[in-house]
């Protein structure tokens, strides 16, 4: 960023939610088990996932289709059910942070900045988000609007985490990675479950979802409900206490939700199948910041209830044609609707894609596919944020081969991506790699290519960052003049299961970056404008840059009733001006170079302590980042240790109580800075307790 710019870019009240908190736990107590269909959580499952389970689960995020976890020629992390729920996470963030490679960090009590490998901040743009096989990214700013992508955590069946270019399989924006998250089938998750808690932060939540069956066909519905508190205000230079706050208060940063919806299943033992599920939701989500003055005089403070709505309709349908050749298709649509103290955006997306998967050749397994994407984005802006709307339009063509060299041993896979924008045309996303299997241990290589398409905000954005008082004002542009930023990766990994206790896994990458898109301030080019002196900063392509890292990670069974885990990620990155080199752009570099700590691990413990009592511990450290420019050098954000902790008790076959800590090692800490529309807050120790019921 420029030194004058850092641009990145209710249904019940909380009584009323925890009446009913309690009621739905009261009723969990006395409900008659008899009349309800069975979808019982035995202790085994309850107590662990095998590691031979682990090995063998399938997944589909790295080639499009199913393979076997040990089998996969990519940096693949797979987050199961039961991570999620020892590790206590009551959000897809939280969980996240399980991943090794994966930097998640909390801004404030509602947003999150998550990225892998590099460039993180609110408005992370080269990691492509995926619930079910359907994107979430916003053609806005190419980014995921994290605080309004939820779900009842019991029903996420597991979350595949690919560290690594995977434009080739995903198209634009799976520059760094793809976390595609992936829910229970229905079939899965049948009979009565409601769970209900509350907290020191999570003041109430709660989940009620139904599972049954007609015929050949599955169903679940569910509403989830959930109140959180703000987080807390300090003096650290980077967040803004607005006007009648004072550090040591609760921030105004609180938020509430409403959720609901539904998935319905056949049975894929037909040759024919399909799946349609949908979600409705309804936020608010308060925030706090400065905003510009649009006469000139100085930034003033602000508060504001955001509101993030929206709802979405998707159906899957599979058939096999023969033996070996199967085509899917997938078509969505889904709207969403925010409106902040900057700009209101409604966003209408209609998606088709089919595939089709032949098997059938000798020792070849192709997946051809096809995309059409369209997606409208209507802005009314405001006297600081002007954004025309526009319409994104993405075609795209799909091609993977998996050749067999070796029979269960070596195999090879190339494949590509042919996209079309409207921005820049078409792009060209290629791959190949090679994987080299044993029973006890795996090797695989890759280098790829992908592309991040420029965004409406890069092709229309006018945005007074900052009144600076006697009618000077900086505003940026995004003038239309940004091409796709570009990265060519490379990457080699290794897997080792020398028995079924033990599992370790390592990867050493290089991601060359081009073009990536930041700002330059036109001092000089100052113009005045209604009695005001405007200031430019433009955004366009005007940084290339390199990293280069390390990561790891073990799962270790110790013992029938103990397991360990742990992650290590290394990471040096280095960005420079190119092609201006003006002071301004080498700021920008340097700022970049700091979003990302080089030392990053965590540690878990998991105890079965009995048969009925758990005991999870994790705890995660990172370095210190974001690296203040001066002399002396300061740092924004100090080394930080965090851990968790949780008590379950399956008090009978049907309940469980789990009690949660989060944060227990300091009573609060910063882990990101304040961005342009919303200000940073502490993150403070708490507490929940959480009580299950399945029927």
């Amino acid at each position: 960023m420029g030194e004058e710019c850092h641009l990145k870019l209710s249904f019940f009240c909380r009584n009323t939610l925890r009446a009913r908190v309690v009621l739905i736990c009261l009723i969990v107590g006395t409900a008659p088990v008899s009349g309800l269909a069975a979808e019982r959580y035995s202790t085994d499952e309850l107590l662990g996932f095998s590691m031979q389970e682990l090995m063998n689960i399938n997944v589909t995020s790295v080639s499009k289709h199913e393979e076997k976890y040990f089998e996969t020629a990519a940096a693949l992390f797979v987050i199961t059910q039961d991570d999620i729920r020892r590790a206590g996470a009551r959000s897809i963030p939280e969980a996240l942070r399980l991943a090794p490679g994966v930097e998640v960090q909390r801004i404030n009590a509602n947003q999150f900045a998550i990225s892998i490998r590099g460039q993180n901040d609110l408005f992370a743009d080269k990691l492509l988000v995926l619930m079910d096989g359907r994107p979430l990214y916003s053609p806005t700013f190419s980014g995921v609007w994290w605080l309004a992508q939820n779900y009842p955590m019991e029903d996420i069946d597991h979350i595949e985490v690919i560290r690594g270019s995977s434009g080739s399989v995903w198209g634009s924006n799976a520059v760094n990675g793809v976390i595609n998250i992936l829910t229970k089938s229905s079939e899965d998750s049948q009979g009565l479950m409601i769970s209900a808690g509350s907290g020191s932060e999570e003041k109430g939540f709660a989940t009620i979802r139904f599972g049954g069956e007609t015929g050949d066909v599955n169903y679940r519905a569910y509403l989830m409900r959930e109140n959180r508190d703000g987080g807390l205000l300090s003096n650290h230079e980077t967040i803004v206490i607005p006007d009648n706050y004072s550090a040591g208060q609760a921030a105004p940063d609180s938020r509430d939700f409403t959720q609901g919806g539904f998935r319905i299943d056949s049975e894929r033992s037909k040759r024919s199948w399909f799946t349609l599920q949908g979600d409705i939701y309804d936020m608010r989500a308060n925030a706090f910041g400065t905003i510009a003055d649009p006469t000139g005089a100085l930034s003033t403070r602000f508060t504001h209830a955001n509101l993030y709505r929206g709802h979405n309709l998707m159906l899957k349908l599979g058939h096999e044609l023969n033996e070996g050749t199967q085509i899917t298709a997938q078509l969505f649509y889904d709207q969403t609707h925010l409106e902040t103290s900057f700009f209101d955006e409604t966003r209408t997306t209609y998606d088709a894609d089919i595939q089709f998967d032949f098997s059938q050749f000798s020792h070849h397994l192709i997946s051809i596919g096809f995309n059409r994407r369209n997606s409208r984005g209507d802005v009314i802006g405001s006297p600081v944020f002007r954004l025309e709307s526009q319409t994104n339009k993405l075609d795209a063509l799909f091609l993977n081969d998996d050749i067999t060299l070796i029979e269960d041993r070596l195999h090879l896979i190339g494949g590509f991506k042919y996209e079309r924008n409207q921005y820049t045309g078409w792009e060209f996303q290629p791959q190949i790699r090679m994987i080299y299997t044993q029973p006890e241990w795996s090797l695989w290589a890759a280098a790829s290519k992908a592309v991040r398409i420029p965004n409406m905000i890069e092709n229309g954005l006018s945005l007074d960052v900052r009144s600076l008082g006697g009618g000077v004002v900086v505003r940026a542009y995004g003038d239309g003049s940004a091409t796709s930023e570009k990265v060519t990766s490379y990457e080699a990994g290794v897997r080792f299961h020398p028995n079924s206790d033990l599992l370790f896994q390592a990867t050493a990458f290089r991601h060359n970056h081009e073009g990536i898109s930041d700002t330059r301030t036109d001092r000089l080019g100052a113009f005045p404008e209604n009695g005001k002196i405007i200031i430019p900063v433009y955004l366009s392509n005007y940084l290339n840059g390199r990293a280069i890292g390390i990561e790891a990670d073990f799962t270790w069974q110790v013992t029938d009733w103990a397991k360990f885990k742990g992650a290590y990620s290394y990471i040096d990155v280095i960005y420079f001006p190119f092609p201006i080199t003006t002071s301004d752009v080498q700021f920008s570099a340097v700022e970049m170079t700091q979003q990302t700590p080089h030392n990053r691990y965590s540690l878990g413990l998991s105890l079965d302590m009995s048969e009925t009592i758990e005991l999870d511990f994790n705890l995660y450290h990172w370095d210190h980042f974001r690296r203040q420019q001066g002399a002396p050098y300061e740092f924004y954000i100090g080394a930080y240790d965090r851990l968790d902790a949780r008590i379950g008790w399956q008090a009978t076959d049907n309940i469980q109580v789990d009690l949660v800590g989060k944060n227990l090692l300091k009573k609060s800490h910063l882990e990101s800075i304040s961005e342009t529309l919303e200000s940073a807050s502490l993150v403070e120790r708490s507490f929940y307790i959480k009580v299950m019921a399945s029927y």
